[in-house]
């Protein structure tokens, strides 16, 4: 018999053995060891849906039968054919867990499981992957601290939502007129207030109808035409900071990011007709900063502090790629207009931007010194657009790009990147030509761009909203509206 054999027999008999004596203790009414609060403790860190190492994925008796690179991880019924059971000896060539030995207690436990067709309990699964819930003390914020943390621009161009402090304001955008007629109008101030902390996230329906925010442990639905009070709360199922809300292709289907800092990133897709929540807990490890979806609604995307993008099917919400490269957070992201490619950035300071297809980055650029990401928006230039479109020689056309990627920056200088430079592992300093934008003096946390005539919104700490013209010229700045003498001034 070779020494593997050995090691494995010995350690089945022992296994077997303290497998009798702990059902002894049992009856005597102590428990045995959880295997699946075993799993969840030594094992789903390496094998959730953003990092799957060896290909596998632990969270239900599904996945654990589908197993990774190697085989299915448990044979029901069978302990001694589970891939599962022979890792954890310690003479194998992948033993786990990598960095210890279970006892020998633990692994009876799990071949008494699994000998028993691992049965899934997935109510328990979720409470072992869920951290405890605890009281916070929530106090009023400051009057004067009323930063712009989100903004949300209606499909149809016509309303922008402004995330200010704990409320929410609404503009009208308007043609623009005379000097003391800006192009933005304050329709609706301090009335949209239903959070506690800051209004985080912010979402238009399809429609436009309907707009979502989050806060913490809070997510609001407001009718656009009436925005006074909330039509809708939702609170109970929510454990940490809602930093993304998006909608998905029906006007009744809400995609919450629900963000435990350094602790769990997970998502809740709420039916707001029913009420009915559906969670994944295993989204990210740490918080989700964005939900981005392509044009065409097919997909979407979560960016993360865990340096993870995931990229998903918008109805069976199951990862079809996952893009790793950024060396920090992971804060915004756009889809590229034909819904084929993704600009991510964050805090390394640099945008990436990755074809679906492949998973590969295919070009790489941001300002100098820009600070850290906070927003992307990726439109058709449309200098470059009619450029194509009067070429008569169409191999001259098909070299024409048409890409137009707007930024902000906590530097407070917005850009936009246009003439993109595709070609897998290109440097940072060719991946596309800056159209650098008129500066403000404070941090920007937030961007929206009008679809159509390309301005450009932004707002941060201060609580100013800024606007600049598609040429990158800043045309007005709004006060926040309790201490404006006057709804605009300009620079």
């Amino acid at each position: 018999m070779k020494m593997r054999q050995v090691w494995l027999s010995t350690w089945f008999a022992l296994a077997l053995c303290l497998g009798g004596v702990v059902s002894g203790l049992e009856a005597e009414g102590s428990s045995p060891p959880d295997p699946l609060a075993i799993l969840q403790r030594e094992c789903v860190s390496c094998h959730t849906e953003s990092k799957r190492k060896g290909g596998l994925l632990i969270d239900s008796r599904e996945s654990l039968l589908a197993g990774g690179d190697t085989a299915p991880a448990i044979v029901p019924g069978k302990p001694a054919e589970s891939y599962l059971v022979e890792v954890l000896f310690p003479d194998h060539d992948s033993h786990m867990p990598p960095k210890g030995q279970l006892p020998p207690a633990e692994i009876a436990a799990f071949e008494d499981w699994i000998a028993a067709d691992a049965p899934w309990d997935a109510g328990h699964w979720a409470s072992l992957n869920l951290p405890e819930k605890v009281d916070v003390v929530r106090g009023e914020l400051p009057a004067r601290y009323a930063p712009i943390t989100s903004l949300a621009l209606s499909p149809d161009g016509s309303r922008l939502a402004v995330g200010r402090g704990n409320a929410i304001d609404w503009y009208e955008i308007v043609e623009e007129g005379e000097e003391e007629n800006p192009p933005l109008q304050l329709v609706h101030s301090g009335t949209s207030r239903g959070h506690s902390d800051i209004v985080r996230s912010l979402a238009f329906s399809p429609d436009g109808k309907t707009l979502a925010s989050g806060g913490f442990r809070s997510v609001r639905i407001w009718d656009s035409a009436d925005p006074a009070e909330p039509r809708k709360r939702f609170e109970d199922f929510l454990h940490g900071r809602q930093t993304a809300v998006l909608f998905l292709e029906s006007p009744r289907r809400l995609l919450v990011a629900d963000s435990l800092p350094t602790q769990l990133g997970r998502l809740h897709e709420v039916d707001l007709a029913s009420g009915e929540v559906r969670t994944f807990d295993t989204a990210h490890l740490d918080s989700i900063f964005s939900l981005v979806s392509t044009p065409d609604r097919t997909r979407y995307a979560t960016t993360s502090a865990d340096k993870l993008v995931t990229v998903r099917d918008a109805k069976s919400h199951e990862i079809v790629s996952r893009l790793e490269g950024h060396t920090g957070y992971v804060i915004a992201a756009a889809f590229g207009p034909e819904s084929r490619r993704i600009a991510t950035a964050g805090d390394d300071e640099e945008i990436k931007v990755w074809k679906l297809e492949t998973g590969k980055k295919v070009s790489s650029f941001g300002s100098k010194g820009s600070g850290p990401y906070y927003g992307l928006a990726w439109f058709v230039d449309p200098a470059n657009a009619g450029k194509k479109a009067a070429e008569k020689d169409e191999e001259k056309a098909a070299a024409i790009n048409t890409d137009r990627i707007f930024a902000v920056a906590e530097s407070g200088k917005p850009a936009a990147f246009v003439e993109l430079n595709e070609h897998e592992g290109e440097q940072r300093s060719t991946g596309a030509r800056e159209r650098a934008f008129d500066k403000v003096d404070s941090p920007l946390f937030a961007l929206a761009v009008h679809p159509e005539r390309q301005w450009t919104f932004a707002g941060g700490e201060d609580g100013r909203l800024h606007v600049w013209d598609e040429k990158g010229k800043r045309q007005i700045t709004l006060e926040p509206p309790a201490e404006a003498e006057s709804i605009a001034s300009r620079p």
